[in-house]
C-alpha cells in the first residue's frame, strides 16, 4: 500500500482486514452513541468557531462526509487505501496515513477527531498515538477521542467473520482517562453502555494540547 508508517504484523495485518471491509462496504452507519458524541462535538465546534476537522483512523469516511455537510472544512486520514478511495469517490478529502505519524502539517486543524482507533493502538505506543494527534491540532484546540474499552485486554480478538483476526487494545475506563491525562489535558470524558449486557463500553474524551506549544 502507499500507507505509511505501517508496522509489520500489527498495522498489515489491520489494513488487511480493513481492505476486505471496504471491499465489501461494511461500514455503512453509526449507532445511537456516535450520533450523540457527533452531535455534541459538532455543537462545541460552533461554540468555538472552529472551521476546519481532521479525522484519524476515518474508515471509509462516513464522519467526514457529517463534517463535510455541517459545513466545516475536513480531511480524513485512513489507514486503508481502500477506504481512502471510497472518501475520493464521494468527493471528500481522503489520504492515506497512520495515526502515528499523520501526512499532514503540524498544528493546521482546529480540532481532531479519532473514533475507534485507539482500541488498535498497543499500549506501549499509546503516548506515541496521542503525539500524533495532537500535533495536527492548532494551541488549545479540541481533540475528540473514542474508543471502546470497559475491561483490560490486549491482543488478538477473534471478533468477526474476516481474516486476519485483529489487534485489539482496551483500557478499563479509569486506566484510559489516567493515561490521557499522562499526554494532555483532558477536559471531558465519559464510558457508555451500547449494549446491555456486554463488557464492550465505548469511551469518549475531549483534550486539549497544551496552549503555550
Amino acid at each position: 500500500s502507499s500507507c505509511a508508517d505501517v508496522v509489520p504484523g500489527l498495522d498489515d495485518d489491520l489494513i488487511a482486514y480493513y481492505e476486505q471491509e471496504a471491499a465489501l462496504g461494511r461500514r455503512t452507519g453509526h449507532g445511537p452513541h456516535r450520533a450523540a458524541i457527533f452531535g455534541s462535538f459538532v455543537a462545541l465546534l460552533r461554540a468555538e468557531g472552529r472551521r476546519s476537522v481532521v479525522d484519524v483512523g476515518a474508515g471509509p469516511g462516513l464522519d467526514v462526509g457529517h463534517f463535510h455537510d455541517a459545513g466545516f472544512d475536513t480531511v480524513g486520514v485512513d489507514l486503508t487505501p481502500g477506504n481512502v478511495a471510497e472518501m475520493s469517490s464521494r468527493g471528500l478529502v481522503g489520504i492515506c496515513g497512520s495515526i502515528y505519524a499523520p501526512p499532514l502539517a503540524a498544528a493546521s486543524f482546529d480540532a481532531v477527531w479519532c473514533m475507534s482507533t485507539l482500541v488498535h493502538v498497543p499500549d506501549d505506543r499509546f503516548g506515541e498515538a496521542l503525539a500524533g494527534l495532537i500535533a495536527l491540532a492548532r494551541p488549545g484546540a479540541p481533540v475528540a477521542i473514542g474508543t471502546w474499552g470497559g475491561f483490560d485486554f490486549e491482543g488478538i480478538s477473534e471478533h468477526g467473520d474476516l481474516r486476519p483476526y485483529r489487534f485489539f487494545a482496551l483500557r478499563n475506563h479509569e486506566r484510559f482517562a489516567a493515561m490521557l491525562a499522562e499526554h494532555a489535558t483532558v477536559e471531558h470524558v465519559e464510558t457508555m453502555v451500547v449494549e446491555p449486557g456486554s463488557r464492550w463500553e465505548y469511551q469518549f474524551a475531549v483534550v486539549r494540547p497544551a496552549l503555550d506549544t
